[in-house]
């Protein structure tokens, strides 16, 4: 890991006189590193840091030490520090210095090797040339291996459904009408009526049906749909009577916004009688989370980012990554050109799907 190179970029944004000092490059972006590899939570992770001492280690610890590094809560600071021209840069230091350690292991193992068998290295000759062009390569011949494709990283949430989506954003909007309603007294007779209770048991009615008819679950939605609405009608004449809507959290303000567009996009859906819409929400706290139709056997539809990946000569580079659905074959002649732009010459062979 190129520490040093990161850390003279890293350390310019922070103040060297102004609050607590900062954490290392290697502490930073090292533990998300040890996140992501395995998968764990923010409070797992320091956990896992606190009791391991390989980890520490690779994190730079001078000595193994029982105490937590940082509280979890510094990872969210963490990740909003590492944009994505950042990571890229990290990338292509990291597979800068792979090539640097194969070839220097390669040289090693050629000067250790007495053997008069004229093939003998034949193999590790060709293993070299995989990746990096020779010197001797004519000007203007093609060489190398490109390979692209796309993907989807799946975000962490349920699989969304109409009906769960819209019971969700009902129960959302009954804890926001309830906190207006505790800034006076008579904010509560603006309150809907119409008993929470069946409202939820005619979610679960439905909900946990194996397989609810068509027009079951219609029937639903359009029910949660109602009363949904009379909660919107409700926080709109609660805000008209000198609620403040400024007093909520942040949280549920912006979950307030989102609940909105849902209720648009649904009642659209439903009377319309289409299954698509652009920006569709599938999620009300992950609300730039977009479904992927992906095609694949195992799921015809997957929610998160699309990515496009190529590997040159043996290295992953991640070429875009984006929340919106987009053709994959518009990354063909960027990533060819950025191709030339590193190697000064195109691939000669490049391998993608037929799209």
């Amino acid at each position: 890991m190129p520490w040093d190179e990161l850390e003279a970029t890293y350390a310019p944004q922070f103040s060297p006189t102004t609050g607590a000092s900062a954490k290392s490059v290697r502490l930073a972006f090292g533990a998300l590193f040890i996140k992501q590899r395995l998968g764990l939570t923010d409070e797992e992770t320091v956990e896992q840091i606190r009791e391991n001492a390989y980890m520490q280690f690779f994190l730079g610890f001078a000595g193994y030490s029982s105490k937590a590094p940082f509280d979890p809560s510094m990872m969210v600071y963490s990740r909003k520090r590492f944009s994505e021209e950042d990571l890229k840069r990290i990338n292509e230091l990291i597979v800068e210095r792979g090539k640097a350690m194969v070839i220097e292991a390669v040289s090693s193992l050629k000067d250790d090797d007495d053997s008069d068998d004229p093939g003998a290295d034949a193999g590790t000759q060709i293993s070299i040339d995989d990746f990096m062009k020779p010197a001797d390569w004519p000007e203007g011949k093609n060489w190398g291996t490109l390979t692209i494709d796309a993907s989807c990283t799946p975000a962490d949430i349920t699989y969304p459904t109409d009906l769960k989506l819209l019971n969700e954003a009902r129960e959302s909007t009954e804890r926001i009408i309830d906190d207006l309603c505790d800034q006076h007294s008579d904010h509560r007779k603006h309150k809907p009526r119409y008993d929470r209770g069946r409202a939820r048991a005619a979610f679960l009615y439905v909900a946990k049906q194996k397989q609810p008819r068509r027009r079951k679950i219609k029937a639903a939605i359009r029910r949660q749909l109602d009363y949904l609405q009379r909660n919107l009608d409700a926080i709109d004449t609660l805000s008209a009577s000198g609620a403040r809507l400024s007093a909520l959290k942040v949280h549920w303000w912006r979950k307030l916004l989102v609940i909105s567009e849902l209720h648009r996009q649904q009642t659209i859906l439903l009377v319309a009688k289409t299954r698509s819409i652009p920006d569709r929400i599938v999620n009300l706290v992950q609300r730039h989370v977009r479904p992927i139709v992906r095609g694949k056997a195992r799921a015809a539809v997957e929610f998160g980012a699309k990515i496009s990946v190529s590997v040159r000569n043996g290295f992953a580079f991640l070429h875009r990554i984006s929340w919106d659905p987009y053709n994959e074959s518009e990354d063909l002649i960027p990533q060819a050109k950025k191709y030339k732009q590193e190697h000064g010459c195109y691939p000669e062979r490049i391998c993608a799907d037929r799209i």
